[in-house]
């Protein structure tokens, strides 16, 4: 009998399922939280549901399988953190239906300068704050075309904005994309787009990809939304006026340091809107009906055979 240790937050409908496959081929799954998984669990199990601190894996030559809850897999890819025979698997799929709602949302409230006019109840004004603009027929560059991204186009595509892609390989062009390009003319299409959203993982490869020179490049009057990972964007430069004056409003919903410190002086950004990292996560329940859906899938695999979902690249820290 093989072992099975989850520590994703399962409901308990969830938690049966996975059990009563498990234990279709006569294994055993262990549901705890993270922090009370003791060493002793974690050398006794063969595969793993869930995250825990990458340093608590180096070595478990034991562990078969990796089921990372989270899409975000390059501390767990890259290196020696893991044994380089364990299958990793990850969340990916599971997140673009929740974070891309709140893409829409946030251009959105941006455009519909619906931030002013909050301020304005608070301080009990009446005050039309003019002309507003809209999706329509907006140029949006997407940076990275993966899941998040791909969700955020199936929704912002009804309002009718031309939609283009930069991404490593520019082989071809996915559905719902005009045009798709290289990274290496990322500074171009930034040049050129209404709107820049930024899907990107965080790696060596995409620290500060977006860097000053980029968003000096940036169109007058453009959006930009960072929703992948804090440091593919120099935060630093949002304290430059200069910069953020070519900015109609930029929306971030990941630091380069999360938590934010309290006081941060990007807090105080006129036209800068910060959120805590709140797309990810568990927030919406559907994200976690996924997760329990591709580890469902991937633990009959594990015990039957068959093709895993979202097996991650160990070279390079991305789903294949």
């Amino acid at each position: 009998m093989k072992k099975i240790l989850a520590v994703t937050p399962f409901t308990e409908e969830q938690k049966a399922s996975l059990a009563a496959e498990a234990a279709k081929a006569g294994n055993e799954i262990i549901f705890a939280a993270p922090g009370d998984v003791t060493e002793e669990m974690l050398d006794g199990a063969d595969a793993l549901i869930g995250n825990l601190p990458v340093g608590r894996l180096h070595g478990k030559e034991n562990l078969t399988w990796i089921q990372l809850q989270s899409s975000g897999a390059t501390e767990y890819a890259l290196g020696d953190a893991i044994p380089a025979d364990t299958v990793l698997t990850s969340g990916t799929g599971a997140y673009g239906f929740a974070i891309s709602e709140n893409m829409v949302a946030w251009l959105l409230v941006m455009m519909k300068r619906i931030p002013a006019y909050l301020k304005n109840q608070e301080a009990a004004v009446w005050k039309d704050e003019g002309v507003v603009t809209t999706p329509a027929g907006k140029r949006i560059l997407m940076v990275g075309t993966g899941n998040i991204a791909s969700e955020f186009v199936k929704r912002i595509s009804v309002f009718g904005p031309k939609i283009v892609g930069v991404r490593r390989r520019a082989d071809k062009c996915p559905e719902g994309y005009s045009e798709i390009h290289p990274l290496t003319e990322l500074r171009e299409e930034a040049a050129k787009a209404d709107v820049i959203v930024l899907t990107l993982p965080g790696n060596a490869s995409t620290e500060h990809l977006v860097d000053e020179e980029v968003l000096r490049c940036c169109k007058e009057g453009a959006y930009l939304i960072n929703v992948g990972r804090g440091n593919v964007v120099d935060t630093s430069c949002f304290l430059n006026p200069e910069i953020m004056e070519r900015f109609a409003g930029i929306w971030i919903d990941v630091a380069e340091i999360e938590p934010l410190p309290e006081g941060d002086p990007l807090f105080s950004v006129p036209k800068l809107y910060i959120t805590p990292h709140i797309t990810g996560g568990f927030h919406l329940d559907k994200t976690l009906e996924i997760v329990h859906e591709i580890s469902l899938h991937n633990l009959k695999v594990w015990q039957e055979g068959g093709e895993y979902r979202s097996v991650v690249d160990r070279t390079t820290g991305y789903c294949k």
